[in-house]
């Protein structure tokens, strides 16, 4: 007996753009289709479940509800298969092909998304990229809800129903005004900035990170400033107002202000802040999602190289 379903691969595809949007009109723009024809295709889907996917919020979009998630999950998960084994059956079958989105850790994006989607695209031209900036547990939720494949971030906590690969170590290091007595230093142990002013990247789960470096100093910081902003961190610094604890590395010293800052070594024996790809764990990653971790393991490897 021919089993027939209720629900179309059109419907599910316009649900996941709207689900990526969490609004229709922008989700129409993406597929190049009318608002209507999105609309429809998602009221239909929701008879045919019988059930709500999204809370309609008038001119605030969209809020996937509980079944919303659900199916979102499970839909990514079918789409991923699916093109599995069209790639599979493909004369070629060491291409990739289809379409991944990826949550990054924000103060990771600058240093890497760029690189990644652009060795991406020189590597596998039919592969589509897309990402989701955020803090660690907001890349995580965008892994767990099915809005992203994988995230690649830092492991700063555990991470309940997700698996994640090792990818590479940030060092941390201080973060001096150039005008600074220590600045000309190759390296200084953290006691030696005592009661000297401490500014804060203040993002969740990284913040504790930062003050745990300084409390295994024995070094209670005299905090300033509290910022969400890396960039903001090393203005702040470059002006004289305090100096920082950071893992990332800019190229260049500058700040947005125009001033400079001064990249020391710590000598004090401190963990590596370690750089993760994470992913669903009842879920085998996709070719898509193989090819994007194997990216991003040799930017990183490259970047500690050079």
């Amino acid at each position: 007996m021919v089993q027939r379903f209720s629900i179309t691969l059109t419907q599910l595809s316009y649900f996941i753009e709207c689900a990526k949007t969490l609004n229709m009109t922008m989700a129409s723009q993406e597929l190049h289709v009318a608002q209507s024809a999105v609309s429809t295709a998602i009221s239909h889907l929701e008879r045919a479940l019988g059930t709500s996917l999204f809370i309609r919020q008038h001119a605030k979009g969209l809020i996937l509800t509980q079944s919303g998630e659900q199916l979102l999950r499970d839909t990514q998960r079918l789409f991923g298969l699916l093109t599995d084994s069209i790639d599979s059956l493909r004369a070629d079958r060491t291409e990739v092909h289809g379409s991944i989105t990826v949550a990054c850790f924000k103060t990771l994006a600058p240093f890497l998304l760029p690189l990644l989607i652009g060795r991406l695209h020189d590597q596998h031209p039919d592969l589509s990229v897309e990402f989701i900036e955020g803090d660690n547990e907001e890349t995580l939720a965008a892994v767990r809800s099915g809005r992203a494949e994988i995230a690649v971030h830092y492991r700063l906590t555990d991470s309940d129903g997700v698996t994640s690969e090792h990818v590479g170590d940030a060092q941390p290091h201080v973060v001096l005004p150039t005008q600074h007595a220590l600045a000309g230093r190759t390296e200084i142990a953290l006691e030696e900035l005592a009661g000297e002013p401490f500014v804060l990247l203040d993002l969740p789960d990284s913040s504790g990170y930062f003050l745990d470096i300084l409390h295994r100093a024995n070094i209670t910081p005299q905090l300033k400033y509290r910022t969400s902003s890396y960039e903001t961190v090393r203005s702040m610094v470059s002006m004289g107002l305090g100096y920082s604890i950071l893992n990332q590395r800019p190229r260049i010293s500058g700040s947005y202000t125009g001033g400079s800052v001064a990249t020391v070594e710590i000598s004090d024996e401190l963990p590596a802040l370690e750089i993760v790809v994470s992913s669903l764990s009842q879920v085998t990653r996709s070719a898509r999602a193989r090819a994007v971790a194997a990216t991003v393991r040799e930017l990183i490897e490259e970047q500690s190289a050079g």
